[in-house]
């Protein structure tokens, strides 16, 4: 079954509620309509009731009206009044008096019926062949004692005809209103949803190779460009991410093709101009240089592939952070020394973070690396550790060749290397920063980096204290 389209739908919804709010809202008025004619009705037959009271004479077990007939207005009142009256002497029930109007419907009444309505409630309803009437019942007392139930009525037909001129109408009118309304609903709908298929086709304009277009906002704030902003949110996130996957994919294969053809190059050397042992086991070495850097490099994407993917085991503890510092810093003390290059410290003791131990020495270690590998011979690299508004602060500064301003923004991207041209001679694939800005984000810190070209760099991370993540 073919879904219907939400133009229909919301044409459907729209005319669906109308109808039901008419029809209630109309069957109300119909009922209130009849109360209020009834009780319009009921009020000028106790007019009428007491109209007649001022000409009623009961005596000598007779009943009789008593006017001027010579009084026009008075005599056209009283007749009105009494258009529909009735006398019964009672408790025998004898009719004494009967308006015209009432013989002529044959409204007549039972002994017993009269003695029931002598005692029952003020007003009455009758149901003629022709006619509904309404009756004030009043039982009076003559001069002599004698007893008399008087009935004046009221027609309740124009009350009647007039609810049901007004459910006809109701009837009538309320499809009308209703196929109108979905007419203009439809129309409206389809205005409201016409942005929305101009977006849709401007979406299907965009493919992977334009992903720099973006869908075109109208500018009234509505929620049809909050929608095309949002969706050029995604564009531009997603451009991003194509981007850097062609920049990944491309930093990758030249990163692969470098040490493949060096293997490559020194296996055909070996085979066309190696004749002794010493010179296969000096090729083969080599080689192992080479996949040495492989497996590094390919180690690297593996573990930044399993960060990602959620996948890398997590053991939050209390970490020292001053002594981890200490330690990895006397570790690369030989490695500095070769390079003539100082290192320095400043870490004071007692300083612990939250966190994996093994992961914060990782960040420690690859800032340092790079801070030896990037400086020239004779340069200084200084590392300090402190506490400053709940959180550790680790500093990396070193004196090398700095980083250029338009690089800055793109270092923990993966593959990026700052100083291309000296790519040769220093060894890494640009995998370690973003490595470290993995870790710094899983930690709940941050990390930061100044830099200026001939002078030097100094990487700032900031991990939350292990006193102060407890509370948070």
């Amino acid at each position: 079954m073919k879904t219907l389209s939400l133009r229909a739908r919301l044409t459907l919804f729209y005319s669906t509620i109308l109808t039901v709010i008419l029809a209630v809202f109309g069957f109300l008025f119909y009922d209130a309509l009849g109360l209020v004619l009834e009780n319009k009705l009921t009020a000028e037959l106790r007019d009428r009731v007491v109209y007649l009271a001022a000409f009623q004479r009961l005596q000598a077990g007779e009943a009789r009206l008593v006017f001027n007939p010579n009084d026009r207005r008075e005599a056209y009142l009283v007749q009105s009044a009494a258009r529909y009256y009735q006398v019964f002497q009672l408790p025998s029930g004898l009719l004494l008096v009967q308006s015209q109007e009432l013989e002529m419907m044959g409204a007549r009444l039972s002994p017993e019926e009269v003695r029931a309505l002598a005692g029952a409630q003020e007003f009455t309803d009758l149901q003629l062949e022709t006619e509904r009437l309404r009756f004030h019942n009043a039982v009076i007392t003559g001069n002599n004692a004698t007893s008399f139930l008087v009935r004046v009525g009221i027609p309740l037909t124009p009350a009647d005809e007039a609810q049901r001129g007004f459910l006809r109408s109701l009837l009538f009118l309320m499809p009308l209103g209703v196929l109108v309304s979905a007419l203009a609903g439809w129309q409206m709908a389809r205005r409201a949803l016409n942005p929305l298929a101009q977006l849709a086709a401007a979406a299907r304009k965009i493919d992977i190779e334009k992903l720099q277009q973006r869908l075109p906002t109208r500018g009234t704030g509505d929620e049809v460009d909050e929608v095309a902003a949002a969706f050029n949110e995604t564009l531009a996130r997603l451009e991003n991410s194509v981007g850097q996957m062609k920049q990944f994919t491309a930093s990758i294969s030249h990163e692969l093709r470098t040490p493949l053809t060096t293997l490559r190059g020194e296996a055909e050397i070996a085979l066309l101009q190696a004749s002794s042992v010493e010179d296969y086991r000096h090729a083969l070495t080599s080689q192992l240089e080479e996949f040495n850097k492989l497996s590094h490099m390919i180690n690297q994407l593996l573990i930044l592939a399993s960060a990602e993917a959620g996948e890398i085991q997590w053991m939050e503890r209390s970490v020292d952070l001053s002594g981890l510092v200490g330690s990895l810093v006397d570790q690369l003390e030989p490695v500095a020394a070769a390079k003539k290059i100082t290192l320095e410290t400043n870490t004071p003791p007692n300083i612990n973070v939250r966190g994996d131990a093994s992961w914060i020495e990782r960040v420690i270690l690859n800032l340092l690396d790079n801070a030896i590998k990037f400086s020239s011979e004779g340069g200084h690299v200084r590392v300090s550790v402190k506490a400053e508004d709940g959180d550790a602060v680790l500093r990396v500064a070193d004196t090398g060749m700095g980083i250029q301003a338009e690089a800055l923004p793109h270092i923990f991207e993966r593959f990026y290397r700052a100083e291309p041209s000296r790519s040769k001679q220093i060894e890494g694939v640009g995998l370690g920063l973003s490595l470290v800005k993995w870790i710094v984000d899983r930690h709940r810190g941050r990390i930061q980096v100044e830099s200026q070209v001939g002078k030097g760099s100094c990487f700032t991370v900031w991990l939350p204290l292990a006193s102060a993540s407890a509370g948070r």
